[in-house]
């Protein structure tokens, strides 16, 4: 039997087809095994909470707002319907908890159990207060609940999307991500941009890859692919690109055959450079990639990483390219260097680097792009 690698197992929640109900203590159970850092970190802000709030004896002597009232041990959590639990966050509501800052968690019913689809974070530190703190039994605590009459699980889970803004901890890329894929997986739901968002998951479980946030600590896992922004999301659903060019990039990373985390940079890059062949319907099929990926590596060992020697090499092009058009500067440094200014990476430098030296070295056909800041590069720049 072949073994899991860490990028499969994080792809396996989302073959879910049904709802995951857990309880609360299960949750929090599973949150701390997954971030084991923050073992000590919740003892010490339980044992902080003690010594501060001594005029609280019992966990009923807080008074949280008023709702309907259920016993904590039948409220549980659908894990397909909430973002992955951030221990950071959960420390930082019982160091900073007050009366007033608990809302009523947001659930439905079904059968004999409420279901929570918002407010996950606020019920798991309400827990830990009345189990490690007071010491007393879930199933004898009572919190306030607003019960929504609807289980329609898609209407939910936009809701969920659309709820958590800046009154809350507000949804990152990761989690909106998330939503998206477990609503397709999960529910079924046909909205176009959370299928293509499916799709994206699919091509990237398929070559190894796994979105993630350094929040949940696992960045630096083999397959790790922490650069949502602009390439797999968009704030604006018209800049999004298009599936194809994830396609493109799962692809390549899976003939790169390389066991690290995806380079930030490494993932902006590629992603712009795929995003031009796709725009300009350049065909690029799997011969297409092994060349690629052959390429990366035998001129500078697909290393995109910020110090690695393909942007050394972007950006010696691009200070002979500045030098070369103002000769005569008298932008210099303490030392007397000449201060080389407008260097970015990525688009404007990266990209016509990269296109030049495909070029020179290579017969794949090549998008055309001309960077907003004039940059070209010097044929003796290049590698030889």
């Amino acid at each position: 039997m072949i073994a899991l690698t860490y990028a499969d197992e994080q792809n396996q929640q989302y073959e879910k087809t049904e709802s995951n109900f857990i309880s609360v203590n299960e949750r929090l159970k599973e949150s701390l095994a997954l971030s084991p850092v923050f073992e000590h970190a919740l003892e010490s802000v339980v044992d902080e909470f003690k010594r501060r709030n001594k005029q609280w004896t019992k966990f009923s002597d807080i008074k949280l707002c008023s709702a309907i009232s259920v016993p904590m041990s039948d409220i549980w959590i659908d894990t397909t319907m909430q973002r992955s639990v951030d221990m950071e966050h959960i420390t930082n509501i019982i160091q900073y908890f007050s009366e007033t800052m608990v809302m009523p968690i947001q659930v439905y019913k079904d059968g004999d159990r409420y279901i929570a689809w918002d407010g996950q974070h606020t019920i798991i530190a309400l827990y830990i207060l009345a189990t490690k703190v007071f010491g007393e039994r879930a199933s004898s605590i009572n919190i306030p609940v607003n019960v929504y009459s609807t289980s329609h699980k898609t209407e939910i889970r936009k809701n969920f999307i659309l709820l958590n803004g800046n009154a809350k901890k507000p949804l990152e890329f990761i989690d909106i991500y998330k939503q998206q894929v477990y609503g397709v997986k999960v529910d079924g739901a046909d909205d176009p941009e959370w299928v293509a968002t499916a799709e994206k998951n699919d091509y990237f479980a398929d070559a190894g890859l796994f979105t993630t946030h350094k929040k949940f600590g696992d960045e630096h896992e083999a397959g790790a692919f922490t650069l949502l922004a602009d390439t797999l999301m968009t704030k604006s659903l018209k800049s999004r690109k298009h599936t194809d060019v994830t396609r493109m990039f799962a692809r390549y990373w899976a003939y790169l055959n390389q066991k690290r985390s995806v380079e930030q940079k490494e993932a902006r890059q590629l992603y712009e450079y795929f995003n031009l062949c796709y725009e300009q319907n350049i065909k690029v099929d799997d011969k297409y990639l092994l060349d690629l990926v052959a390429f990366t590596k035998d001129y500078f060992e697909a290393d995109f990483s910020p110090n690695g020697p393909f942007w050394s090499k972007v950006s010696d092009a691009y200070s002979d390219w500045y030098l070369s058009k103002n000769e005569d500067s008298d932008d210099v440094d303490k030392e007397g260097n000449v201060i080389v200014r407008g260097f970015t990476t990525e688009m404007r430098c990266g990209i016509p680097f990269l296109i030049a030296q495909l070029k020179k070295s290579t017969k794949l056909k090549t998008p055309k792009y001309t960077p907003n800041n004039g940059f070209t590069v010097n044929k003796e720049m290049l590698w030889q």
